[in-house]
Parts: structure tokens; sequence; C-alpha cells
């Protein structure tokens, strides 16, 4: 899967809405861990469905009034009374997204556009294997480059990277073709909200008949993250 194919079946919206089937799903999912435009644009738009969730709760549906008696100048408009106020937070919602989660997006796009010196780690050849820990320094939400050597095996088809917190959590997972194997692989981290700690990154191997929870344990690799002030 590419960015336009993303893009083209509106992957983001589907995603966010559960309406993907799980093979597709899965695909988008490593996808998304690899495109940075896909991935801020996912960020963007959950935030405008959070908003847009919590501006919803504030104004709950009233009941329509008993007494018709006494009706005001908009029933002869057609529009009851009790529909004002999703009207209401809809316009909230609209400004919000106009606003806020719009422009956020655009800046965020522009600076994918613009060069910038990304920090990085070296996880390749001596440097992961015995001696010093490396260590890497960067901004709670920045993105960085690694630098993985994966000891490669003839019986394995593709490999696959894992990335987890120093909580144990996992941050994410990356698919890795045979042929790129073959030379050190330059991942580029999307940003989140990183914490200071010990990282491992996990390279597993995969046949034809790898099972879904996972493939061969080949190597654990750790480097150190510190918080840039």
């Amino acid at each position: 899967m590419d960015h336009h194919d993303a893009v083209r079946l509106s992957l983001v919206e589907k995603y966010l809405l559960d309406e993907l089937p799980p093979e597709l799903r899965d695909d988008f999912e490593e996808h998304y861990f690899d495109c940075q435009e896909c991935a801020i644009d996912l960020r963007a738009s959950a935030a405008f469905l959070d908003a847009a969730k919590k501006e919803l709760q504030v104004f709950p549906v009233a009941k329509p009034a008993a007494d018709t008696a006494r009706k005001s100048r908009l029933s002869s408009l057609w529009i009851p009374a009790f529909a004002l106020p999703a009207l209401a937070a809809c316009l909230l919602v609209i400004a919000y997204q106009n606003i806020v989660v719009y422009p956020r997006f655009r800046s965020a796009l522009a600076e994918l556009r613009a060069p910038e010196i990304l920090a990085s780690v070296s996880l390749a050849g001596g440097n992961s294997r015995g001696g010093q820990t490396p260590e890497i320094v960067v901004r709670r939400m920045q993105s960085f480059l690694m630098l993985v050597d994966i000891p490669t095996q003839d019986r394995f088809s593709s490999y696959t990277c894992l990335l987890y917190f120093p909580s144990g959590s996992l941050a994410w997972r990356l698919p890795v073709s045979a042929q790129l194997a073959k030379d050190t692989v330059p991942i580029s981290v999307p940003a989140t909200n990183w914490v200071a700690g010990t990282y491992t990154l996990i390279v597993q191997g995969n046949t034809d008949r790898t099972p879904a929870d996972g493939g061969v344990d080949l190597e654990h690799q750790h480097f150190d993250l510190k918080i840039q002030d």
C-alpha cells in the first residue's frame, strides 16, 4: 500500500470509523507507521472526532414540550425546537475544524515538506552488540532516524521490526522486505510523546507460514532515549 492508495480510498476516515475489513486495516496500520503524512492526518482527524464528541455531549437533546399551543417563529420554518442544540453543536464543530484542526494540519504538512536535520541512533554493526548502549537526545514530540542491521537468513522471506517503550508496550511495528534487509535499514521513526528510558527493538524473521502473533525473534537491540528540555 502506498500513500496515493490511502488517500484515494479515504482509509484514514474509514479507519477511525472502524469501517475497514481486518486485512485492509492491518495493511493500513503498517502503512501509516511509515507514512508521516498519513500519521499526521490520522492524529488530526482523531483530535477532530474527539472534539466533536465533547461538543455534542455539551448539548443534550431536549424533549419536545407537551404544550404546543405556543409556537415560536422558527416553527414556521419546520425546524423542531429539539434540533436547535444539535445544530449549535454542529456549528461549533465546524468552527473548531476550520480554526484549530486544519491550520495545525497544514502547518504540520509544511514542516514535512521543509528540509530538516534528524537526530539519529545507530543500532547497526558493533554499536548494537556489546559495549555501551547507544544513546539519542530528542525533544518530546520529535521524529528521528534509526539505523538497523537485520541478521538475514535464507529461510526468511521477510522481517519485522518492533519498537517497545520502556514500559514494555508496543510503539510500532514495521515490515521489512528481504531485499531491503540486505543493507543497513534506515527507519524514520515518527514523532510521538516520548518518555526517557531504555527502548527495545526486536527484529523478527518471517516465513510464508509465520503465525499471526509474530515470527521468530532474531535479535533484541536497546538504546537509551533522553528528553531535550
